[in-house]
């Protein structure tokens, strides 16, 4: 076998969906929404618990390094800013010995 007829064995899906919807239902409705009721408090529970252990130290770690990186910008501003008021005020002096 060539390496192109391997390509063309694995390309698409391998899972085929049933074409025919089987006779009998396994379950009641009441059972069905029974089973619906649990699975959403299951989904519920580990949401509560991802967000516990993965979004909520997330939050806390992005808003604090926020907070330093932004007071780093406020304090690299008023140090930039100081510095130009030197330098304007030393061409000012500068200008008047003139």
């Amino acid at each position: 076998m060539t390496a192109e007829e391997s390509q063309r064995k694995i390309k698409g899906s391998i899972y085929k969906p049933p074409t025919d919807r089987p006779e009998e239902t396994n379950i009641s409705l009441g059972e069905y929404i029974d089973d619906a009721k649990v699975r959403w408090q299951i989904h519920l529970f580990e949401w509560d618990e991802f967000t516990k252990d993965v979004i909520v130290p997330l939050a806390r770690t992005s808003y604090d390094w926020t907070v330093k990186t932004f007071n780093n910008l406020r304090e690299w501003q008023k140090d930039t800013v100081t510095a130009n008021k030197e330098s304007t005020d030393r061409v000012g002096g500068d200008m008047d010995k003139l």
